[in-house]
C-alpha cells in the first residue's frame, strides 16, 4: 500500500490555493483587500472580481512594474471579492437600479456610477447581463457597461479573430473583452479507476456509466455559474433529449451535489470520487501539483482531460471577460489596466512557469492565454500546460443550437437536488432490471421522463433526434425551416415565466420527477403498471 501522507499534502496544499479563499469570505475575512500601490499611491481602482488572491497578486505586481517601466504614477488596487461572478453581477446590478430610485433622468443616474471601476474576471453571461443592464422608469433597459476607450489598433491585433469555436472573445460593441480562456472537462483519480476496472474517462458520457455509481463528485449548477456552464455545454452538444438522458444518468452516479465546484478536485484528489466534472484551471492544477516534486506523490494518481469524441471536442473554451462599468471613477487608469491585461507580456502570466522571464513571480496561475498569437511552440516551452492548444481544437456548437444556461439550474434541481436520493434508488432499480425483462421497457420510458413544458417536439419521427439537428444546423436541408420553427418554438416554450409563477412552475417540475422515479421504484417492485 502506498504511503497517503504526500496525497494528504496535495488536498491541503490544493485547499490553500483554491479553498482558502471562500472559506476566509465565510467569516468576513476576504470580502475586500484594499491595497496601496507602491511607494503610498493614493489612486486606487476599485475591482470586482471572482479571481483569486494568486491571480490578483500577480497582476497588481506586474501592472505596477508596467506603469513604472512607462514613467506612470502607481496605482493600487480596491478588490472587491466577495463572491462568485453572479452574486458579484447581482450586486452591481442592484447598485445601479437604485441609483434609478431618484426621479433623475435614467441615462444622467447610471452615468454618476457607484464607485467602482471594473468587473475583472468570471463568464461571458453574466458580463453580458451589465450590457442588459437595468430597467429605467420609462420601461427600456439601460446598459451599466462601457465600451472603453483603447489605444487605437490594440483590439484589432489582439483579437484577428472576435471569437473562438463560435463563443465571442469580445462583447456586443466591444462593452467586455475576453482576458483569459476557460473550458470544462473531468478531473479524475486513477488509483480509484484502475480498482474499478474502468478506463480513464475521455467523453462526458463516460461518467453515465453504471460503474460510476456513487463514483461522481458534482456541485450544485445553482451555486456554481461554471458547472451550470459545463451543463449547457453538454446539452448543446448532444442535443436537448440526449443530453438529459447523459446528465440524469451522471447525477445517479453521483455522490452529492456540493455548493462549491472547488470541493470537486479536493475530493477527487483524496480518493472520496473516482472523478468529477470542474472547470480547466482547477483540474489542470490538481494534475499538474500531483505531477510535482511533492516527495513521492506520482502523476500516475490524478488525471485531467477535456472531452473529445470521434476527434471532435466535447466541450466549448470561452473567454472570461473584463468590463468597464459606467460611471467609472478612475476611467482613464481602469481602461489603461485594460490594455494592459490584453497585451502579450500580462498573457504570459496566465501560463508561464513561475520564476521564468516575464512570468508570474511567485504562483502558476494555469489559465490560458485569450491571445491566439501565443499559442507557438517557443511561447509554450515555457508553460505549465505546454500542450493546450484551444484555438486548434475548438469545435464550433452547430449553428442554430440555443443556449440554455438560465434554464439549466432550476431544471437539474427539479430533475436530480430536490430528489437525490430517489432518483440514485430508481437508477439502482433500472440497473438490477435484466435486459428483456417485461417492465423494463416502462421504467426506462418513465426514468428519462421530461415534463410537457421541458420536452422539444420535432414535427413528426420521420427522423431521428441526431437527423432533426443536423437539419436545424444546415440551411440547405430538405426540412431546415421545419427544424428551426420547431427550436424555435421550444426557446419560447423554455423562456417562461419569472417571479412567482415561474416558482410554481419549477415546483410542478420537481413534482413531475418524484412521480416518474416513484413509478420506477413501483414497477420494479411489481406494483406499478
Amino acid at each position: 500500500m502506498r504511503d497517503h501522507l504526500p496525497k494528504l499534502l496535495v488536498v491541503l496544499a490544493l485547499a490553500g490555493v483554491i479553498g482558502l479563499p471562500y472559506a476566509l469570505r465565510a467569516f468576513g475575512l476576504g470580502a475586500v483587500a484594499v491595497r496601496e500601490g507602491p511607494g503610498g499611491a493614493d489612486a486606487r481602482l476599485v475591482v470586482y472580481t471572482p479571481h483569486n488572491e494568486q491571480i490578483r497578486e500577480e497582476f497588481e505586481r506586474a501592472y505596477a512594474a508596467d506603469r513604472a517601466a512607462r514613467g506612470l504614477p502607481a496605482v493600487g488596487f480596491d478588490w472587491r471579492a466577495s463572491g462568485g461572478t453572479s452574486d458579484l453581477r447581482r450586486g452591481i446590478l442592484d447598485q445601479f437600479q437604485a441609483l434609478l430610485g431618484r426621479g433623475d433622468d435614467p441615462e444622467a443616474a447610471l452615468d454618476r456610477g457607484i464607485g467602482a471601476d471594473l468587473l475583472f474576471g468570471g463568464g461571458a453571461y453574466d458580463h453580458d447581463k451589465l450590457i442588459a443592464g437595468v430597467e429605467g422608469p420609462d420601461g427600456r433597459q439601460h446598459p451599466v457597461s462601457v465600451a472603453p476607450d483603447l489605444p487605437a489598433g490594440l483590439l484589432a491585433e489582439a483579437f484577428p479573430s472576435r471569437d473562438i469555436g463560435g463563443e465571442p472573445l469580445l462583447g456586443e460593441d466591444n462593452r467586455w473583452t475576453g482576458t483569459a480562456l476557460s473550458s470544462f472537462g473531468i478531473v479524475y483519480n486513477r488509483d480509484l479507476l484502475t480498482m474499478l476496472g474502468l478506463p480513464e474517462p475521455r467523453d462526458w458520457g463516460d461518467l453515465a456509466a453504471p460503474a460510476y455509481l456513487g463514483q461522481v463528485a458534482m456541485a450544485d449548477p445553482g451555486h456554481s455559474s461554471s458547472v451550470a456552464a459545463t451543463l449547457e455545454t453538454v446539452l448543446r452538444r448532444q442535443g436537448w433529449t440526449r443530453g438529459w438522458r447523459t446528465l440524469r444518468r451522471v447525477f445517479a452516479n453521483s455522490r452529492y451535489f456540493a455548493a462549491a465546484s472547488t470541493k470537486i478536485p479536493m475530493d477527487v484528489a483524496r480518493g472520496d470520487a473516482a472523478a468529477g466534472i470542474c472547470i480547466d484551471f482547477y483540474g489542470r492544477f490538481q494534475a499538474g501539483f500531483a505531477a510535482g516534486e511533492d516527495g513521492g506523490f506520482s502523476a500516475a494518481d490524478v488525471g485531467y482531460a477535456d472531452p473529445v469524441l470521434g476527434g471532435r471536442s466535447q466541450t466549448v473554451a470561452s473567454a472570461d471577460p473584463v468590463t468597464l462599468l459606467r460611471g467609472a471613477p478612475h476611467r482613464d487608469d481602469a481602461e489603461d489596466f485594460i490594455a494592459f491585461v490584453i497585451r502579450p507580456a500580462a498573457q504570459r502570466l496566465w501560463q508561464r512557469r513561475a520564476g521564468e522571464p516575464g512570468g508570474p513571480a511567485r504562483f502558476e496561475l494555469r489559465r490560458l492565454p485569450v491571445l491566439a498569437s501565443l499559442y507557438t511552440p517557443e511561447e509554450t516551452a515555457t508553460w505549465t500546460d505546454g500542450e493546450a492548444r484551444p484555438f486548434a481544437d475548438a469545435s464550433p456548437v452547430p449553428d442554430g443550437v440555443p443556449g440554455y444556461f438560465p434554464v439549466i439550474a432550476p431544471v437539474v434541481h427539479a430533475l436530480a437536488v430536490d430528489h437525490h436520493d430517489l432518483l440514485v434508488a430508481a437508477w439502482e432499480a433500472l440497473l438490477a432490471t435484466p435486459e428483456g425483462h417485461p417492465r423494463r421497457a416502462e421504467m426506462l420510458a418513465a426514468f428519462d421522463a421530461l415534463p410537457p413544458a421541458l420536452t422539444l417536439s420535432w414535427p413528426d419521427e420521420s427522423l431521428t433526434e441526431q437527423r432533426w439537428w443536423d437539419a436545424v444546423a444546415d440551411p440547405s436541408a430538405p426540412r431546415h425551416a421545419e427544424a428551426a420553427a420547431a427550436i424555435d418554438a421550444f426557446k419560447l416554450q423554455l423562456r417562461g415565466p419569472g417571479g412567482d409563477e415561474g416558482m410554481k412552475r419549477q415546483l410542478a417540475w420537481s413534482a413531475f420527477f418524484e412521480d416518474r422515479y416513484e413509478a420506477v421504484l413501483a414497477l420494479a417492485a411489481g406494483t406499478g403498471g
